[in-house]
């Protein structure tokens, strides 16, 4: 048998065995696929850790909406019942009107009482929703722009809020979760008080009644 030239055999490469080639990629890929999932789950991670670090500011940023949601409602009121007393139009009356019930829907959803926040819930719901309490306070602002220099500054007041709660809205989805808990624990603390009221009111009347026999 012929012998090949010497510098075929030194140039030519050795063949991979199938084992080798078969292990280089499956090395390779399972590289890619760890380095993947572990840079998924620490996006993952970060990502829950924000939600959790935004709910955990939510209870309170939840009561200083409440407060200026309340704040502007009274205002709303108080700068309508002005406008009735000053014996207007019969239009500007009927306006006037609308923005105490306007207000006095807002205090109500605001003062978190059971009854009134099932009822709100069921019939005023839009006030849940960004887009409609946006277009809801604009429009009590834009009934507010009538009532002279203080309606003006009013309506203005009203198109901030309404900048806020629709700010506040969109940044924490689980709003209306959170605000729900919240509403509960308030439920419960006076229901507490209530029945304690209740407690303490019977004892004096069984100590009356004993000591009157």
């Amino acid at each position: 048998m012929a012998e090949g030239p010497s510098w075929l055999d030194n140039a030519a490469p050795a063949a991979p065995t199938p084992a080798a080639a078969d292990a280089a990629p499956a090395m390779g890929s399972l590289n890619i696929e760890s380095s993947t999932g572990a840079g998924g789950a620490s996006n993952t991670a970060a990502t829950a850790a924000a939600a959790a670090e935004a709910d955990k500011d939510l209870p309170s940023i939840i009561l200083f909406m409440r407060l200026v949601n309340m704040g502007a409602a009274g205002a709303l009121i108080a700068i309508s019942i002005i406008q009735i007393i000053g014996i207007p139009s019969v239009s500007s009356i009927v306006l006037a009107v609308y923005s105490i019930c306007g207000g006095l829907l807002i205090c109500c959803l605001e003062t978190q009482l059971k009854f009134l926040r099932v009822m709100i819930a069921v019939n005023f719901g839009f006030l849940f929703n960004s887009v409609w309490r946006f277009l809801f306070y604009l429009i009590l602002g834009s009934v507010c722009w009538t009532f002279g220099l203080m309606g003006k500054i009013m309506g203005g007041c009203l198109a901030g809020v309404a900048v806020f709660n629709t700010y506040i809205l969109c940044r924490y989805p689980s709003y209306r979760k959170i605000r729900e808990k919240v509403a509960e624990e308030e439920d419960k603390r006076i229901e507490a008080r209530i029945s304690k009221e209740v407690k303490q009111q019977t004892i004096k009347q069984m100590t009356k009644s004993a000591m009157g026999k």
